[in-house]
This record gives structure tokens, C-alpha cells and sequence, in this order.
């Protein structure tokens, strides 16, 4: 029998200047230029350490923020996700594709006037970019645990 565990800890706001000790928001600001976040920590993989899903408040465009999904890697971060068309809530599912939790994200603006929640699934090397297109698929009840609230 296989038990997949969901450990949160945390989904706060994070004021403009990160903690010198929070290498992933670190990551997140050399790499992507984001400082001013909303940030929620859940395991993804099961393998005990978490991911950071990251949610950028700053430079937003009509279909949204960018969110960004890090995972440790050594002493430094693998990219699981980049998207620039993100709209809050940010929900992780209760499915799992190739191991991965699947993230759910919300989608308007930009274009599509009626709001609705993609689901982003694990190809096995990171999650699509893009939630309103395939392979994200619109979700008609999500079901799991809201990691990013509004």
C-alpha cells in the first residue's frame, strides 16, 4: 500500500525583503526578480521536503501574476514551474500525476471573461507554463487543501 502525504506549512504573505536564511525566496529574487510575495511551502513528491510555490505581487498583467514552483536541489532550486498567466487562489490537488501532486490555479483576464480553475499536472520533468492551454485542463469542482488565498 502506498501512502502519499501533503505537508503545508506555511501560506503567508511575505513582506518585500526576504529573511538573508530563506534561500528559496532568494532563489526566487536573483533569479526571476520577485520580492514582494504571497509564498506557500507543501510537499509535492512525497519525499519529505517541500516545494515552494511562489507568488509574485508585483508586475502583474492582465491575466495575472507570475507564480513560480521551486523544488531543493542540492544547495540550489530546480525551476518546476514558471507562469506568467496565474490568478489567485492557488489550490494543490488531491490527484497526483507521475508522483506529483497537481497544482490548481485560477484563470481570467486577459481575455477569457469567465473565471475558472485549471488544473495543472507533473509531465515528469515540470508543470505546464501556461494554465489556458493544454495540457491544463479546466476543472469543474477542485478538490484539495487552498494554499494561496485571494
Amino acid at each position: 500500500m502506498v501512502v502519499t502525504a501533503l505537508m503545508l506549512w506555511s501560506a503567508v504573505a511575505t513582506p518585500a525583503s526576504a529573511k538573508p536564511s530563506d534561500a528559496a525566496a532568494n532563489f526566487a529574487q536573483r533569479n526571476f526578480g520577485i520580492s514582494n510575495f504571497k509564498r506557500a511551502d507543501a510537499d509535492l513528491n512525497g519525499d519529505g521536503l517541500p516545494e515552494a510555490l511562489i507568488y509574485n505581487l508585483d508586475g502583474c498583467g492582465s491575466g495575472g501574476c507570475t507564480l513560480v514552483i521551486l523544488s531543493p536541489k542540492g544547495k540550489t532550486f530546480r525551476v518546476l514551474l514558471r507562469s506568467t498567466v496565474t490568478q489567485l487562489p492557488i489550490r494543490v490537488l488531491s490527484t497526483s500525476t507521475q508522483g506529483w501532486r497537481d497544482i490548481g490555479v485560477s484563470v481570467f483576464g486577459g481575455g477569457i471573461t469567465k473565471a475558472y480553475m485549471a488544473q495543472l499536472r507533473f509531465n515528469g520533468r515540470r508543470y505546464p507554463s501556461n494554465p489556458t492551454v493544454a495540457p491544463a485542463t479546466p476543472l469543474a469542482t477542485p478538490a484539495g487543501k487552498l494554499l494561496i488565498a485571494e
